[in-house]
């Protein structure tokens, strides 16, 4: 069996790509090209959408952030920092508070 070594945000890419339908066609000797499906979804406006859209569609759709049941901010945090620490999303640290009030207006429990 053939290891390949993989970081953990492309690992996470790889995961959620799994989960939707993709055409993989060969492009060249050792080269596959993946075309994804249009993105369709947008975040909703509201203080912080463009700190949100940047860190968090570079790795998943904004369909998926939706899907998530409503969070509490305790909730969103630890999410957000899940994101950070365990699949190694480029999040700075001092857009953390900005990601998790912008989730909070869209998809928070009280």
């Amino acid at each position: 069996m053939r290891k390949i070594s993989l970081s953990r945000l492309a690992l996470a890419a790889l995961l959620i790509l799994a989960a939707h339908p993709v055409l993989l066609v060969a492009a060249g000797p050792g080269e596959v090209q993946i075309d994804l499906p249009p993105e369709t979804a947008k975040l909703k406006p509201g203080p912080g959408m463009d700190v949100a859209n940047r860190n968090c569609a570079i790795c998943h759709s904004v369909d998926y952030i939706y899907m998530q049941p409503p969070l509490t901010s305790e909730q969103w945090t630890a999410t957000v920092m899940k994101m950070k620490n365990a699949f190694g999303a480029p999040i700075p640290d001092n857009e953390v508070a900005t990601i998790v009030n912008y989730l909070l207006s869209q998809n928070g429990k009280n």
